[in-house]
């Protein structure tokens, strides 16, 4: 009996550490609300990618431009032989000075969001977020 039960707890304890793999087609959906300053952030330039290395090209999943209150909503989807790897992309000139690129912020995205199949059935809200902040590693993007 005990050694079932120091079975069961290391079964549960190996899959809460383990990430959920995915195969085939995979949907993520994501939302949230940016500000520069105060005031909302609207048609800030939005992009939902998987990012893939090597010589596999990212997949764009969804695109778009925030709202005139600031917010958005992205979802797509994509097949592939492994788990995605999902990031939101922002583009923006919000405290940029002159500079005549956009800054660009990128977020990975939890894998335990990623659905199997078309349609996404988990949305992960990234929250309210001021642009005018520096974020660590951020960098600027003139073609995107």
């Amino acid at each position: 009996m005990r050694l079932l039960i120091v079975l069961s707890l290391l079964a549960i304890s190996y899959t809460a550490i383990i990430p959920e793999q995915h195969t085939g087609v995979q949907s993520i959906r994501v939302k949230g609300k940016l500000l520069c300053g105060s005031e909302p952030a609207k048609d800030v330039r939005v992009k939902l990618v998987d990012d893939d290395f090597g010589p596999d090209p990212d997949d764009d999943l969804d695109s778009g431009y925030t709202n005139a209150d600031g917010t958005f909503e992205l979802s797509g989807d994509t097949t592939e032989l492994t788990t995605i790897d999902p990031h939101l992309k922002i583009y923006h000139d919000c405290n940029d000075g002159i500079n005549p690129c956009q800054r660009r912020w990128k977020f990975e995205l939890p894998n335990h969001y990623i659905t199997g199949g078309k349609n996404p059935t988990k949305t992960i809200d990234i929250g309210t977020w001021n642009l005018e902040a520096k974020m660590p590693g951020e960098s600027h993007d003139c073609i995107h």
